[in-house]
């Protein structure tokens, strides 16, 4: 049983990040008074790192929403070009493409 237990692998991830590392540092410099940084740029790792967290967030929702758009309007021009940048056109894509470039 022992042996089951310790072929395990730990696949938490656990640990300090990055920006949790470098909040430290900043803090204990800041306390020492061996950085006179503002309080704004001590914190800077929690706001930078929640500022890329809510851009990823976004990112992902405008790719949901464009989805989204997909789903209702199937031949728009902003999804077949989506479709052609990715390299996955359809053919009835093409001819539907073919069809709005030749209306005036």
């Amino acid at each position: 049983m022992s042996e089951h237990k310790s072929r395990r692998k730990n696949i938490g991830g656990g640990g300090l990040g990055l920006p949790t590392i470098l909040l430290i540092i900043f803090i204990i410099l800041k306390l020492t008074k061996v950085i006179d940084w503002n309080w704004g740029w001590v914190l800077s790792p929690l706001w930078i790192s929640a500022s890329l967290g809510v851009l990823f967030l976004l990112f992902i929702g405008f790719i949901l929403f464009i989805a989204l758009i997909g789903l209702v309007s199937q031949s728009s021009s902003l999804i077949v070009g989506i479709k052609r940048w990715f390299g996955r056109i359809d053919s009835e894509d093409t001819n539907v493409e073919n069809e709005e470039a030749s209306d005036p």
